[in-house]
């Protein structure tokens, strides 16, 4: 008889700064479920892991689940698999980082299921191959990538069924394919149809086996699939019941045991790479969009599965190249985790491990990238990273000796330089003399986490896409609106929505061109500021507006609450320097209609008042954006009455569900009319302060 072997494992996750009725609902809808209907079925091998973000949630809000994949794993073919324990991309965290994570998990999972993981689950499967040393180091023997990786390194599918072994220096680390089609298989289509491509693959060997492992809120969670798999399709179960009915033939069973019974089938060195659709996604939208038209005509030609293996993409770190923002937070948590392992003698035991847990959080993967969810476009996901560096930072800041230098954190060739109160910190930088992070100590709150709208490759689908709603089959596949007008709001920004940036307009500038970020007429956005720093920050640059030579001096400085800035732009060229000067201000406060964040301007709530309104308001001497729901505001004050334009920044970003508009920040721009003769000068005073409610 041909039989085939089938591991079927599940990933659970959700990431540190999601909602707790995220968690909730996922845990109704998909966790809870799955091994409700798994229970029915004793005979069926599973492989399970559960992220550490997700296991603390269910810990405090659900410790009865967690008693109960203990009882299964003690009494029933179930291997749990570790990782990192708040679910970092190992590739790009320091390798101190990787080890401990890891080991994190390795003792959770002894402790509370009195098991001892032997394998991991690799966080989005993005692979590098000095992994492999750092993996070994934690005591782990295998791990689980997709069939792409193979491809990707000359394999072909009928190689695919077993295991090989990799390398690093003195490291050795067996690795199993994923079949990607199964992933597309599981659950949406029959599970008749999966029993009938087991059967086909099945051999007179007993020594084959085939991969399914994949996110478990594919079931239940992404749009239509509770109904598909609990509902009245009833999916799972009758998923469970075909592979009962075939076990003579159709043998479930763990990575754990096919590992220890079966010799590998050789070695494999594996590049770089991350799972197939990951490929488009870490592309420039303009390549992203060759990439997927590219695989298109391969599918409409029949020719896909003869060339997939050639059709490389990008690498996961890309996202570090296209999105600053995930830079900047990828370069913060790395720089405090080598800075914590320098320093970390000097820390109380009790800082020490708040401080590790800190830095570890904060490297969650989910806030650093996005595919076809929000990720890297959610507000409350990188405020979680941020929540975490922040805390992390402050402690480590006690023990540190005084530094005055500078420093190039974000690795763009630009200097940054820190200012710090015992209330808040600051982070210039260089280029564009603006401010990068603006942090409320008490709050662990960046008031600056917001994000700048670039192209993405999905774009090019909103006038075409509907504003149905997703009902089946695989979310990579869906291309819908969450709501009308997506296109007529998507404005590409052309710099990041930092602090004091530059803009120079013609006198007779529109809003709306304002908002669209246009007739912008200086260069100094990319330029670089000289910088003399002491108790101040003084950046200074010479630049052009209007054609003419203008040197700006920013003198910036920080006491207690209170940011104070001191703008000095004089007149450095033989011409008439005529037009209007605006100095951006951006403010993430993490709710754009909501009644408990709101502006106040001179004291008074306008009929305008939501962070997402947009307005010029004239004669402005101080103007106030409170959160209530965090306890803080925050009051811009000018020491001469000012005009200032206000408006949202929007970007429209994938989720599970469709295409949607993120509210990011609240721009403030006060501006003041120029008219400077040859040497003339206009000083600028304003103060930010934060005070707590």
């Amino acid at each position: 008889m041909k039989k085939i072997q089938f591991i079927f494992g599940i990933h659970l996750h959700q990431p540190v700064g999601n909602f707790d009725w995220v968690f909730e609902d996922a845990y109704q809808k998909s966790y809870k479920p799955f091994i409700d209907v798994l229970k029915k079925y004793p005979s069926i091998a599973l492989v399970i892991h559960i992220s550490g973000p997700l296991l603390d949630w269910l810990e405090e809000h659900h410790p009865e689940f967690l008693d109960e994949i203990a009882g299964l794993v003690q009494s029933r073919d179930i291997e749990v698999l570790s990782a990192g324990y708040y679910e970092p991309i190992l590739a790009v965290i320091p390798d101190h980082d990787k080890v401990g994570q890891i080991k994190k998990l390795n003792k959770y999972i002894y402790k509370r299921f009195n098991y001892d993981a032997k394998g991991i689950w690799l966080t989005e499967r993005v692979w590098e191959p000095h992994l492999a040393k750092q993996i070994s180091k934690a005591n782990i023997k295998y791990i689980a990538v997709d069939d792409f990786h193979f491809l990707a390194a000359g394999k072909m599918n009928d190689e695919l069924n077993g295991y090989y072994t990799t390398d690093e220096q003195d490291a050795r680390l067996a690795v199993f394919p994923i079949s990607q089609e199964l992933r597309y298989l599981i659950p949406f289509q029959e599970p008749d149809d999966t029993i009938k491509y087991l059967e086909s693959i099945a051999s007179e060997k007993d020594n084959k086996v085939i991969v399914m492992a994949d996110d478990a809120e594919k079931f239940g969670v992404w749009p239509g699939t509770y109904e598909n798999c609990f509902g009245r399709n009833d999916w799972l179960n009758r998923f469970f019941k075909a592979l009962d009915d075939n076990k003579d033939w159709l043998i479930t069973t763990t990575f754990e045991k096919f590992y220890l019974s079966n010799k590998p089938l050789g070695r494999i060195y594996l590049p770089t790479v991350s799972y197939f659709e990951m490929n488009e996604w870490t592309l420039p939208a303009e390549r992203g969009e060759q990439f997927s038209d590219l695989v298109h005509d391969f599918e409409k030609s029949a020719k896909i599965d003869k060339y997939k293996q050639f059709l490389r993409g990008g690498m996961w770190r890309n996202f570090q190249n296209l999105y600053d923002e995930s830079n900047w937070m990828q370069k913060r948590v790395s720089d405090l985790s080598f800075i914590y392992e320098t320093y970390k003698k000097k820390l109380s035991k009790k800082d020490h491990k708040l401080t590790q847990d800190h830095i570890w959080k904060a490297q969650c993967n989910c806030a650093y990238w996005h595919g076809v969810f929000g990720g890297l476009y959610l507000p409350h996901l990188r405020h979680g990273i941020y929540e975490n560096l922040i805390a992390a930072d402050k402690i480590i800041s006690k023990v540190l000796p005084p530094f005055s230098g500078t420093f190039d954190l974000d690795n763009d060739g630009y200097d940054e330089v820190d200012l710090l109160s015992n209330q808040i910190k600051i982070i210039t930088s260089t280029k564009g003399g603006c401010i990068r992070e603006f942090d409320i100590l008490s709050k662990n709150f960046n008031i600056l986490n917001t994000m700048h709208q670039v192209t993405e490759s999905y774009h090019r689908n909103l006038a075409s896409a509907s504003t149905g709603k997703v009902t089946s089959g695989s979310i990579h596949d869906n291309i819908v609106m969450k709501e009308k007008n997506l296109d007529k709001i998507l404005n590409v920004d052309k710099f990041p929505r930092y602090m004091l940036a530059d803009h120079f307009y013609p006198k007779n500038v529109s809003f709306k061109a304002v908002q669209a970020g246009s007739h912008e007429r200086g260069d100094f956005a990319n330029r670089e500021f000289d910088v003399v720093r002491d108790t101040n920050i003084n950046f200074k640059a010479l630049g052009s507006a209007f054609e003419t030579d203008l040197q700006i001096h920013k003198k910036i400085s920080v006491s207690a609450n209170k940011l104070t800035v001191n703008l000095t732009l004089q007149n450095k060229g033989a011409n008439l320097i005529k037009g209007i000067y605006g100095s951006e201000l951006n403010f993430a406060l993490l709710g754009g209609h909501t009644e408990d964040r709101y502006y106040r301007v001179n004291g008074k709530k306008p009929a305008n008042y939501y962070l997402d309104s947009k307005k010029i308001e004239n004669e402005v001497k101080s103007i106030e954006l409170v959160n209530e729901y965090d306890k803080f505001l925050v009051q811009i004050l000018f020491n001469d009455s000012t005009k200032v334009w206000r408006f949202p920044v929007f970007t429209v970003s994938g989720s599970e569900a469709g295409l949607e508009k993120v509210y990011q920040s609240s721009v403030l721009i006060p501006n003041w009319k120029l008219e400077l003769k040859p040497k003339d000068k206009l000083k600028i005073r304003f103060k930010i302060i934060i005070k707590e409610l």
